[in-house]
């Protein structure tokens, strides 16, 4: 497998990841924050005060 390749694979899985994230937070409320890096970023899911859930992407 190519580098290409590898990068958009792993791409892939940090998008999954994110969204399977989201979904757990919605199932389990007592969740209050995840975190997900690909190479330069870093993505956080956070609820706030009203226990909405908040995406947060900031670049290393």
């Amino acid at each position: 497998m190519n580098k290409r390749q590898r990068k958009k694979q792993a791409y892939k899985q940090y998008i999954r990841a994110i969204f399977e994230g989201y979904e757990k937070m919605l199932e389990d409320p007592s969740i209050a924050e995840l975190h997900f890096s690909y190479l330069k970023e870093t993505t956080y899911l956070e609820r706030d005060d009203q226990a909405k859930i908040h995406f947060t992407t900031k670049e290393k």
